[in-house]
């Protein structure tokens, strides 16, 4: 608003100039001069909008202050692959991985709502995609049982029919 306000005062006083000392030359000097406080002012709003499009760390946003906020989290052990990126000019939005304890899913709600609450209220991180992984548990079991438990429990039992 302040250069549209500095513009228009520019011309109103490009006007008087140009009506008084019959100058016309005033008119495409201020034209210039206008053109490139624009230009100049829009280099900022540009500068945002392609890291908003490239999905780029918005500016002031430290990725290790946001790990060691989320790895202080009570239950959190670990958290890599961490990307936080804009939606618009005042909306961050993050997604990585955590790693807890091998816990029930009823247990890492607890967690999930304490992660998303440091997010929001210490990083104004909004919108989250967290995605647990869980100490001692392969990439096949995925369960709260422990694997050595889940190898005893792939017993073939004949119920009359082959497996």
């Amino acid at each position: 608003m302040a250069g549209d306000t500095l513009s228009t005062a520019a011309v109103i006083a490009g006007g008087a100039g140009i009506l008084l000392t019959g100058q016309n030359w005033i008119d495409p000097v201020l034209s210039l001069i206008i053109a490139a406080l624009i230009l100049w002012s829009s280099i900022g709003i540009v500068r945002e909008t392609l890291n908003i499009l490239l999905e780029g760390t918005p500016h002031g946003i430290s990725l290790g202050d946001i790990r060691k906020g989320m790895e202080d989290v009570n239950g959190v052990i670990d958290v890599h692959d961490l990307h936080v990126w804009s939606l618009g000019s005042q909306s961050r939005a993050l997604a990585c991985h955590v790693k807890i304890d091998d816990i029930p899913p009823s247990a890492s709600a607890c967690i999930l709502s304490d992660l998303n609450h440091v997010l929001r209220d210490h990083f104004h991180i909004s919108h989250s995609t967290i995605q647990f992984e869980h100490i001692g548990c392969g990439e096949l079991v995925r369960c709260v049982v422990p694997p050595e438990q889940m190898a005893g429990t792939h017993e073939h039992h004949h119920h009359g029919h082959a497996h």
